[in-house]
């Protein structure tokens, strides 16, 4: 047996180096027969095989794997170049909880309104204007009939033909103007009766009362305003509007008319029963709607 001393790492390591052991594993790989090789009487028996010999091969460390054996053992723990050094296992890793996301709630997601479609505006020679007038006076006078009220008649007669130039009138200096009001051409209510000839004719005795009705001096009471509009669209009360005939334009009026509680007052008079309408439709499909009341002395009128 040749000791050698050898440094690693700064330590003094003595390394036996069983030569007896290596002959005899070099006479089990020769099949156990033959000679016993005799070792050379060299002055300097080098290991680095220098003298034609083998070197020693020095027999490597044992690894220790990442399950905890020796990576050249025999898996049993322990190092598998004889010594008895036990491999340490690597230490648990305990892993590291990943924090819980906290819950986002889900986004309120507004509704995109539905556009209105754009309709193609009507021409408004499209539209009668004398078709939205006898329009008009059917829903009133059903109205009326519905109240048990005698519904305004002789729309053809003398007299409604004078109600509606009035009428007319007013309706086109509504329009020329562009203003909803009850003054035009520098006449009121009262005095627009007058110039037409209708102011004495028109007045009235009200029912279970003792005085006179009369249009100069309760012209408010006499006539009734709207402003719509016909084959196009248009915006009220937050919606887009299209009256698409004149069925459609005179029941936007009538709605009007019936649902404003002042006008309403004018038209379920039931001592009148006469009714004028004028209707103005301009270039730019605005209808402008004046009515004036009557009671008139004469049925054929």
């Amino acid at each position: 047996m040749v000791d050698r001393k050898v440094v690693v790492g700064g330590a003094v390591a003595v390394v036996a180096v069983l030569v007896i052991g290596g002959i005899a594993g070099a006479m089990v790989l020769g099949g156990g027969g033959g000679d016993t090789p005799t070792p050379d009487d060299g002055e300097d028996d080098a290991d680095d095989g220098s003298d034609g010999g083998s070197a020693a091969t020095p027999t490597p460390a044992a690894t220790t794997a990442g399950d905890g054996t020796a990576a050249n053992g025999t898996g049993n723990g322990t190092a598998a170049n004889g010594t008895n050094g036990t491999a340490t296992a690597f230490p648990t890793v305990t892993p590291t909880s990943a924090p819980t996301p906290t819950a986002t709630g889900t986004p309120t997601v507004t509704p995109t309104p539905t556009a209105i479609p754009t309709r193609t505006p009507i021409l408004p020679r499209k539209f009668e204007e004398r078709e939205i007038e006898l329009e008009l006076r059917r829903m009133i006078n059903d109205w009326r009939d519905r109240k048990g009220l005698q519904p305004f008649t002789n729309a053809n007669g003398s007299l409604v033909k004078q109600i509606n130039r009035m009428a007319t009138n007013h309706s086109v200096a509504m329009s020329e103007n562009g203003e909803l009001v009850h003054e035009s051409n520098g006449l009121s209510t009262g005095e627009r009766y007058r110039a037409f000839g209708l102011a004495d004719r028109c007045k009235f005795k009200k029912q279970d009362a003792q005085y006179i009705v009369d249009p100069e001096n309760d012209a408010y009471q006499f006539e009734v305003l709207h402003k719509t509009y016909a084959g196009r669209n248009y915006e009220e009360g937050g919606e887009t509007v299209y009256h698409e005939n004149e069925t459609a334009v005179a029941r936007d009026i009538f709605q009007e008319w019936k649902s404003n509680p002042v006008y309403r007052d004018v038209l379920d008079y039931p001592e009148i029963n006469r009714l004028g309408i004028g209707i103005e439709l301009t270039e730019d499909n605005e209808v402008w709607a004046t009515g004036n009341i009557c009671e008139g002395g004469k049925k054929n009128e």
